[in-house]
């Protein structure tokens, strides 16, 4: 059987009727627990579910200790019932007790009342057992934040230590970067790595879709895969792009992992002596071809996503005369920040607007003029390839 409700009855010390009246209370299926009017010691309300407050003829002691009572439960919900003379109903009230009874009132109506609070009551409690949960909840989950901001840290950290700090100069060849990560963990990584007296590779990526400290850390494992160079005893071997992208790919297919992000990513190797340049490319945008003399031209590479299944790519080969320029981006450059294929015609027209500019400078005015266009929070990475006069 379930417990039955608490009513707390103070009445004044020798009152004549607070037998009769806790009599009846209990008879309406409540327990009673006893409580002098204006007693000093405080009341401990966990198990009550309602106060009844007879008054008799203590009007102003019932008044005060009300008062008091509402400073002690604070936000705590205990319904305050008086019986009292007609005459002081407006006292009652006026001291915080949520309903009246007067002397006239049957008992029906007194059960009524006691079991409509006692319901109000319970109510209010199971109310603050739910925010209860609610503020643990929410100190959970900030410490869940918290540990995440930290992971996102360290992976940021990480992944920082990754990136090139300067690029190789071979030949002729020059290369030139402007990288913004904009969120905490940066899902671009970009590499330039010198192969031998006149090969250089290079590769630009991103994780598509990446979260949390994901993005970076899959990203480095991208990095890490990507073997441009094999070193076999004394001899050596410039791994194509294509199969460079074929071994990455098969690599986070290998993974076997259902929440692996889709990563984009252009794998190349140029010639520094001869300007001869093979490129593969996997989801990414187009690279720009700005000769020395002409209109620039997106160079097409067809090529899916890595990650997605177990397939090959397809090289294409060009040549960056002295003076030509090749941009290499991310998603990010893009205004709208979608992946896969899509046009580069923003790109076409600054680098056009921009071409008399060289070096860095060059690849940092394209930049500044495609960051004012951009309506997402994707990281930014612009890897720019030249060929000096």
């Amino acid at each position: 059987m379930p417990t039955p409700a608490t009513v707390l009855l103070s009445a004044p010390a020798g009152w004549p009727d607070a037998i009769e009246l806790r009599k009846l209370i209990a008879s309406a299926g409540f327990a009673v627990a006893d409580h002098s009017l204006g007693a000093a010691p405080a009341v401990d309300f966990a198990a009550v579910a309602v106060a009844v407050v007879a008054t008799g003829a203590r009007v102003e002691a019932a008044a005060a200790q009300t008062r008091r009572w509402r400073a002690e439960l604070g936000d705590i919900v205990v319904p305050v019932l008086w019986l009292a003379p007609t005459s002081a109903v407006a006292a009652g009230l006026a001291a915080g007790a949520d309903a009246v009874l007067t002397d006239s009132a049957d008992a029906g109506t007194l059960f009524a009342q006691l079991r409509a609070m006692a319901r109000t009551q319970a109510n209010a409690s199971r109310v603050a057992v739910r925010a209860a949960e609610a503020r643990l909840l929410g100190d959970q989950l900030k410490k869940a934040l918290t540990q995440l901001d930290r992971e996102q840290e360290m992976a940021r950290r990480v992944q920082a230590t990754f990136l090139p700090k300067s690029f190789p100069q071979v030949c002729g060849a020059r290369f030139h970067v402007c990288y913004r990560a904009r969120h905490r963990t940066g899902g671009d990584f970009h590499e330039v790595r010198r192969l031998d007296e006149n090969h250089v590779g290079f590769f630009v990526g991103e994780l598509v879709g990446s979260g949390a400290s994901t993005g970076g850390l899959l990203g480095v494992f991208v990095q890490q895969s990507a073997v441009l160079k094999e070193i076999t005893g004394h001899s050596y071997r410039i791994v194509p792009p294509e199969e460079v992208l074929t071994t990455v790919n098969r690599q986070l297919v290998g993974l076997g992992a259902d929440d692996v992000p889709l990563v984009a990513m252009l794998s190349g190797v140029l010639n520094a002596k001869t300007g001869a340049v093979t490129l593969a490319r996997a989801g990414s945008p187009p690279p720009v071809h700005l000769p020395a003399n002409g209109s620039a031209t997106v160079w097409t590479v067809p090529g899916p996503f890595l990650g997605t299944a177990d397939t090959t790519y397809q090289p294409l080969t060009g040549v960056l005369k002295p003076g030509d320029r090749l941009l290499i981006g991310t998603d990010g450059t893009r205004p709208d920040g979608a992946p896969g294929p899509g046009a580069a015609d923003r790109l076409l027209d600054a680098v056009t607007r921009h071409r008399a500019a060289t070096g860095s400078e060059f690849v940092d005015a394209v930049a500044r003029e495609l960051l004012q266009h951009l309506h997402h929070a994707d990281d930014f990475t612009l890897l720019g390839v030249e060929m000096l006069p």
